[in-house]
């Protein structure tokens, strides 16, 4: 007979119930360590067990650590746990429940979709690819904001290294060392991200369905990198209406009786994935006569010019969705046009060097046996 089991999550332990129907649960907890789930394994999960964990940050790593060994195991979103209840939140009760969702069969409008490994390594590398890009933004900024305090308002047109080319010498020692290093830390962020992104590309460009993706105008090899890692599935979307729900660029409506209001977008769902959307939608609506452009015009008058870029960004998603789903290209493809961006794509995709994982790893762990010289050989500092 079937056991079913709820597993509630944190970062240091672990806290279980398990029950079969007509029995009595128990409650259990256990180290959040690698020996004490080889024991819990080992001893408490069987093969006619399923399992229901909450998505939390770890929730994938246990769900790949649990379905080898379990009848099965389902992934619940923490909000559609939330909703059950009286609003009690505990230990006990998040596990009891989570158990009772599989027993009952009722988890499925709650269940979160497991990506497949791949999708999930190139979903972290797009995730550091971001936080390069806030910290070269950051670093950037405080560069800017170092000479607006010594008097120098520099357009945002300019480039900061042309600007210090220009103006070096009117700037003191000292103000010189904080902005090269400010700077100097901007453009190395920006190269650590360029890096990750050549990596990305160079796993995803002999996938057919990045041909299908590049065909939809104002999507290029990034933006469809981006799509394709968040997509994930097609087939696991019923309808456009979901696929803009889960990039959360639908519109947030409260209607009751006779009001009826319409807001912002959501903001549901990746937020990497709205970004790059709306910066493809800018790129779209460029030529004139196309589709997007002609659907921009039209809603521009009532919605403004910032909504009516986020609809196009909408109208992308829900593009790049369908012409996945049928494995086909955009129906308003210029061929021509769209052989020319399919070789210009894959010439750069060509020549992408893969990331210097080994050169890293041997510098970092040189580093590690010599403490006492720094990075580049220069001599440590006392602290």
């Amino acid at each position: 007979m079937t056991r079913f089991m709820g597993l509630d999550l944190h970062k240091n332990y672990i806290h279980g119930y398990v029950f079969q129907p007509g029995q009595k649960g128990t409650h259990f907890r256990f180290l959040n360590t690698p020996d004490e789930w080889a024991r819990f394994l080992a001893t408490r999960l069987t093969p006619e067990t399923a399992v229901a964990i909450e998505a939390t940050g770890n929730a994938f790593t246990i769900y790949d650590r649990l379905v080898r060994h379990a009848r099965q195991v389902v992934v619940i979103h923490p909000a559609g746990l939330k909703g059950l209840g009286a609003g009690r939140h505990a230990d006990r009760i998040d596990a009891e429940r989570l158990a009772q969702l599989l027993a009952l069969g009722t988890y499925t409008r709650v269940q979160v979709w497991v990506p497949p490994t791949e999708v999930r390594a190139i979903r972290a590398l797009i995730t550091q690819v971001r936080a390069c890009q806030q910290q070269e933004t950051a670093w950037r900024n405080r560069a800017r904001n170092l000479l607006i305090q010594a008097g120098y308002a520099v357009p945002r047109s300019v480039a900061l290294r042309d600007w210090l080319a220009a103006h070096a010498a009117e700037l003191d020692e000292t103000l010189q060392i904080i902005f090269t290093s400010a700077l100097t830390m901007a453009e190395q962020a920006q190269q650590e991200g360029e890096r990750l992104r050549g990596e990305i590309l160079r796993r995803l460009q002999d996938r057919p369905e990045m041909a299908w993706l590049w065909s939809v105008p104002g999507l290029g090899a990034w933006t469809a990198a981006v799509v394709w890692a968040w997509i994930g599935d097609p087939l696991r979307f019923r309808s456009a209406r979901q696929v803009g729900r889960y990039g959360g660029l639908d519109p947030r409506v409260h209607q009751s009786g006779d009001a009826d209001w319409r807001g912002h977008i959501s903001h549901q769902g990746p937020a990497i994935l709205r970004q790059v959307l709306v910066e493809a939608a800018w790129w779209a609506i460029r030529a004139k006569d196309t589709p997007l452009r002609v659907f921009y015009d039209r809603v521009l008058p009532r919605l403004g010019k910032r909504r009516a870029i986020v609809a196009v960004a909408r109208k992308l998603l829900v593009a790049a969705w369908r012409v996945w789903r049928e494995q086909r290209l955009a129906h308003e493809v210029d061929r021509r046009r769209y052989q020319k961006k399919l070789s210009a794509i894959r010439v750069v995709l060509r020549t992408l060097p893969p990331y210097p994982l080994t050169e890293r790893l041997q510098t970092l762990t040189v580093s590690q046996r010599h403490p006492a010289a720094g990075a580049r050989g220069e001599p440590a500092i006392p602290a």
